[in-house]
């Protein structure tokens, strides 16, 4: 009976030890620099036994993710003493922001809300011309075309690993892509060729920073096309010029005795009906290329799937009953641009 007492005396003793000596009085904390110490420690720390330094190291023995700091990525824990521990913490990677209701709302590769604050963080783009609902934190960023969140990821990833940011990335109408970087405008236009797109202005803004003007990419895919830098009032007058040429349509011929025969576009209408290619549907309609890519400017011309520019959309075909099937077997009616299965 002596031999029990007093086993259950050490076992006391040693209760007492290990619960009461082993107590966290500091904490080291290596790898945090958007998140306080104080932060942390009141996320990870937050009950009896997770003040324990045995514990604790014990339980952040390894680099994993905690469900009460959704905002690191990893966290590791060390014992230096008995009432001490080092914590290694690696951050999520903030890949862009944009702004909402004053705030600046920044989110990570895979679109999550990480932050949302006042602060500006450095050499992180900025996202602009998007719409969606109130943003809320470590849940998907709430933007209304899921396309476009796929397209926001992409070219904020692609510039940082480039390590080229932008002042800002603005989305136009169609999701054209336009980056601003000091007094150079970019047009990258859609969501395609982007990778060829992002690694050629790499180079060419080397030899073009200190200049101002417009970079016209938007028909660029990587195979030596010649890309110019414009100043921005011709590539205004460019615009404006191609704009009133295709809405009247208006020019001046002569005849045989060099009179001017007036003409408001309808000798142009007749010969484009001569020669133009036949083009079936609407405007423009969405599918998925072989790619994966969503296609905003597919087209039906002569039986063939073509982009804005004429170009085949591989992955895409023309059914026999007119109907167009993409790279996941989605079936399109062209006249309509819904889906009809």
């Amino acid at each position: 009976m002596r031999v029990i007492i007093g086993v259950l005396f050490v076992l006391l003793i040693a209760a007492v030890v290990l619960l009461g000596g082993f107590r966290i009085h500091k904490v080291e904390i290596l790898g945090s620099e958007r998140h306080s110490a104080e932060e942390i420690k009141e996320d990870l720390m937050y009950d009896f036994w997770t003040k324990n330094t045995l514990y604790f190291s014990w339980k952040y023995r390894h680099a994993e993710s905690d469900a009460r700091a959704l905002y690191l990525e990893s966290i590791q824990a060390k014992m230096l003493s008995p009432g001490k521990v080092r914590i290694q913490v690696k951050e999520k990677k903030l890949l862009g922001y944009v702004q909402y209701a004053g705030n600046n709302v920044y989110f990570d590769s895979d679109g999550e809300v990480l932050e949302i604050t006042e602060s500006i963080y450095e050499k992180i783009p900025l996202v602009t011309g998007i719409a969606m609902d109130e943003p809320v934190l470590y849940q998907k960023l709430p933007v209304e075309n899921s396309a476009q969140l796929r397209t926001i990821l992409n070219i904020t990833g692609l510039l940082l690993n480039a390590d080229l940011i932008p002042d800002d990335i603005s989305f136009g109408e169609n999701l054209t892509i336009i980056l601003h970087i000091g007094n150079i405008e970019v047009k990258l236009g859609q969501d395609e060729y982007l990778e060829e797109k992002v690694s050629n202005l790499v180079t060419i803004y080397q030899e073009i920073k200190d200049e101002s003007g417009v970079l016209n990419m938007e028909t660029f895919t990587g195979k030596n096309e010649p890309i110019s830098l414009r100043p921005k009032e011709q590539e205004t007058e460019t615009e404006e010029t191609d704009a009133e040429s295709n809405v009247t349509g208006n020019t001046e011929e002569t005849d045989a005795n060099g009179n001017a025969i007036e003409n408001n576009g309808e000798l142009d209408a007749v010969s484009n009906e001569n020669t133009s290619e036949e083009t079936t549907g609407v405007s423009a309609f969405m599918v998925f290329d072989s790619s994966g890519t969503l296609r905003y400017d597919a087209h039906v011309v002569n039986g063939q799937v073509v982009d804005a520019y004429g170009n085949p959309i591989d992955g895409c075909s023309v059914e026999e009953n007119g109907y167009v099937k993409d790279a996941y077997w989605n079936i399109i009616d062209p006249q309509t641009g819904e889906l009809a299965q």
